[in-house]
């Protein structure tokens, strides 16, 4: 079953690579202008390719330049939790459901499984990891950047530095907060979608074990690679990431014993009182049929 859930897998990560590139432009957008903006303020100060910036004028220069990067910051995170929080959404409805047609079209009976409503996706997108949303996540990184950027430009002024070499600074840590949030996403996308995929389980009522599955390459971690393979009672499994590490990978695959892909009857009898053979091959059929969209 491993194969099909490396598909789910792979589909997950598209929605993501397809919804973050909006993201970084808005960071790189940002960036721009808060490099453009320090440039034109220090502008005055350079002297022979050095910034020579008088003391009493530092204290000033400085608040500009804050509340310039404070304005680009809240634009960054305003972008990052709309975005963030549509590619949650829209990763626990595509776990969920595919999860439930991969199970169902392994075994001869339909399973239960509930139509999501908008509270569902709610109440997986909003819990929090290690009593912390997402969102408080974000706006710490933005506060980060902010001090950052301001710590650097003091130096700089303090140091008379090349105004190059703090523009490449100011590039270096934007390009840092763009890896936080690609980090927090993943970590975020990894923690709903397994929570999906439990709620399937659990209302199934055929997933009575798991086994704990890890991409085994150069990135493995010591927990992934120790606990690869290894069975659980379902319900006493490690919590992806959780339990694990931000950024993890691996997934809890179900073990029933008598899945196998192929056509089913379905439990709902139609208009002549009689139980289709329904092909569940096509996962928009299956939706179709089941009423999910």
């Amino acid at each position: 079953m491993n194969k099909y859930f490396q598909l789910i897998r792979q589909i997950i990560e598209l929605l993501v690579s397809g919804n973050i590139n909006g993201l970084f432009k808005v960071f790189k957008s940002s960036m721009k202008k808060t490099q453009t903006g320090i440039d034109s303020m220090l502008l005055p100060y350079i002297v022979n390719g050095k910034l020579n910036v008088p003391l009493t004028k530092r204290a000033k220069l400085l608040r500009q330049i804050d509340k310039s990067v404070k304005a680009e910051a809240k634009i960054m995170g305003n972008k990052e939790i709309e975005i963030t929080t549509k590619i949650l959404n829209e990763t626990v409805f595509e776990s969920y459901y595919r999860t439930g047609f991969l199970l169902e079209a392994g075994l001869e009976k339909a399973i239960k499984l509930n139509p999501l409503k908008e509270n569902d996706i709610k109440a997986i997108v909003n819990t929090p990891i290690k009593e912390e949303m997402f969102s408080s996540r974000i706006w710490k990184n933005k506060e980060k950047l902010v001090k950052q950027v301001r710590f650097s430009v003091q130096q700089a002024m303090m140091q008379g530095t090349d105004p190059r070499k703090l523009s490449r600074e100011v590039q270096r840590i934007f390009n840092v907060t763009a890896y936080e949030s690609k980090r927090l996403i993943n970590n975020e996308v990894a923690r709903v979608s397994r929570q999906a995929q439990d709620q399937v389980y659990e209302q199934s009522g055929r997933v009575k074990e798991v086994m704990f599955d890890a991409t085994l390459d150069k990135k493995t971690s010591k927990y992934c690679r120790d606990h690869d393979g290894v069975k659980y009672k379902f319900g006493e499994h490690p919590r992806i990431p959780e339990d694990t590490h931000v950024q993890c990978r691996s997934d809890i695959i179900p073990i029933i014993d008598d899945w196998k892909p192929r056509v089913k009857k379905e439990n709902v009898k139609n208009e002549d009182e009689i139980k289709p053979i329904v092909d569940y091959s096509n996962y928009d059929e299956w939706m179709k049929n089941k009423n999910f969209k």
